[in-house]
Parts: structure tokens; sequence; C-alpha cells
């Protein structure tokens, strides 16, 4: 039960996250192009195109200042964060709730369910929760082929950010629960 009481055992590891935020990256750049290019979609190109480059960025910040092969909690903490807002500013660009990508909203905090402190689960996921509900609420319009709000029945408008909480409430126990339980096989 000593693992998990010292924080300095809770960690993630450098290289996985890197690849995993390169993937992130890449597939925001590939999604917000072909729509704006491909498709003729009018959306704010530009401010989406800028937040991706935020996240490339912070990606290279990691790879270049940080040398531990492991992330420290409090490292991991600050970039997932990063990770979280800087996709529900794009979620916002690109009409809120309704976006089909606000899935990926809830993958910051389930993964760090896995190896970080319950603490800052617990601050990530209540970051992840006001995101979900302030993209309901607040967001920009665009010619994307999502519904409005006001041609869609309210129940199904609401359905979708009470689907998102519960799965992310669902998965974040799942994630730690595992995470501590395959903690414990690995120091019997």
């Amino acid at each position: 039960m000593e693992f998990l009481n010292n924080s300095k055992n809770y960690s993630l590891n450098r290289k996985t996250y890197i690849n995993l935020r390169w993937i992130a990256i890449i597939g925001q750049f590939i999604a917000i192009n072909t729509a704006s290019f491909l498709f003729k979609y009018d959306f704010s190109f530009i401010k989406a195109n800028i937040i991706i480059l935020i996240g490339a960025i912070s990606n290279i910040y990691l790879i270049s200042f940080y040398v531990k092969n492991l992330l420290s909690n409090r490292t991991a903490f600050n970039f997932l964060i990063i990770d979280i807002l800087q996709l529900t500013f794009l979620l916002y660009l690109t009409g809120g709730i309704l976006n089909p990508f606000v899935i990926f909203l809830i993958i910051p905090s389930v993964f760090a369910s896995l190896s970080l402190e319950k603490k800052t689960n617990y601050i990530l996921i209540l970051i992840t929760l006001i995101s979900i509900i302030s993209l309901t609420f607040f967001y920009e319009n665009t010619s994307l082929p999502f519904p409005e709000k006001s041609s869609i029945d309210k129940y199904y408008f609401f359905a979708i950010p009470i689907s998102l909480i519960i799965g992310l409430f669902f998965l974040n126990y799942f994630a730690m629960t595992f995470g501590q339980e395959a903690s414990l096989r690995k120091d019997a």
C-alpha cells in the first residue's frame, strides 16, 4: 500500500506520451485542413491551426527541454491541462458539443488515471467536466455539417454532454481501479 501513497512513484512515460500527443496533433491538423480545403466548410480556420500549433510547440518543448524518461506527476498534470484546454478551444471553434470529435475530450483524464495521483486525476476530471459543460452552451457556429442547437430536440442536445460526463466518470473510475490493481500485482 506504500506505493499508492508515495507521490514519487506516480509518473508517465515521456516517450509514450509524446508519441500520443503527435498522433493527436497530426489528426487535428488533418481534420481541420480537410474540412477547410477539401470540403470547403466555413469556420475559424486560422485560429484552429494556431491552436494546433500551440499543441505542437508544447510537444517540441517536451521533447527538447525535458530530459527525464518519466514525467513527474506535476509535469504530466501541466501538459495534460494544455491538452484538455487545446482541444476545448478547438472544439469551441468547430461547433462545440455537437462536434463528433468531442469524445476525445475525455481521453487526457482517462489516460492520466492509469498512472498519476488521485488528486491530479480529480482536478483533470473537474477541468474536463467544466470544458464539457462550457462547450454545451458556448461555441462558434460553423458551416460544418453539425445540426444547429435550435434544429435538434433539446433532450438529444443535452444527452450528448450527459453521456460524455457519465463516460468520463465511468472510464476514470475503471482506469484508476485497474491502475491500482496492476501496481499492487507488480509489487507482489
